[in-house]
């Protein structure tokens, strides 16, 4: 009885260890092997740079496209009948040592993440540019026209300049100590193309950070 018990654990013991190895074999090289860390990490470089860290662009992104989409239900301006137009605008960049092009790439997140809701898709289109929406304009403006009436009333174009806006951002920088600490701070706003009114604009987003 005891030689078989003996037996039965190290035939169980076995097989755990050929699982492991099996386990071992398929699993992907670790971070350190392969230099590829996950995508909330922050690495060495980036805490010994002065620069915003690239944790807080995808934070700060997640954080405006889940307040706009919340928001867009109790926005009158985006609940009118009409599908708003929402093109990518200017970026006020004032930190003096981030390149634009990273929040231009990080709005582009904000977009990704908002057209995954069926409800943003339903009431916002999104264009890249405002040379596109020129285009857009030349092919849209002259659409819908009442030649019946004055030859000239547009009564319900596709594109409406009182029903699109444009995805603003602004991005500034306190620093002190020779850039030893950072204060960075975000925003985005949605400004109606027709009259520069500012319909929303997200909660402030703030970052401090210490090298």
């Amino acid at each position: 009885m005891r030689r078989f018990i003996t037996a039965s654990r190290a035939a169980t013991l076995a097989t755990g260890l050929a699982a492991a190895a099996t386990l071992t074999a398929c699993a992907p090289p670790p971070g350190r092997d392969s230099g590829r860390v996950g995508v909330t990490e922050t690495t060495r470089a980036e805490r010994d740079s002065a620069q915003i860290l690239p944790t807080a662009l995808v934070e700060f992104s997640d954080q405006v496209a889940s307040q706009l989409a919340e928001d867009l239900q109790d926005l009158p301006e985006l609940n009118a009948g009409y599908r708003s137009t929402v093109v990518f605008g200017d970026i006020v960049n004032k930190t003096g040592i981030v390149s634009t092009t990273e929040f231009e790439a990080f709005r582009t997140r904000i977009r990704q993440d908002l057209l995954q809701s069926r409800a943003v898709r339903d009431k916002m289109r999104f264009i890249e540019s405002r040379a596109r929406l020129e285009d857009l304009k030349r092919r849209e403006g002259n659409q819908n026209r009442d030649l019946l009436q004055d030859g000239s009333r547009n009564t319900r174009p596709d594109l409406n300049e009182d029903y699109t806006y444009f995805l603003n951002g602004e991005m500034y920088r306190v620093s002190r100590g020779n850039d030893r600490t950072n204060l960075y701070m975000l925003s985005f706003n949605l400004m109606r193309m027709s009259d520069g009114e500012i319909v929303w604009t997200n909660s402030p987003y703030e970052i401090k950070q210490a090298r």
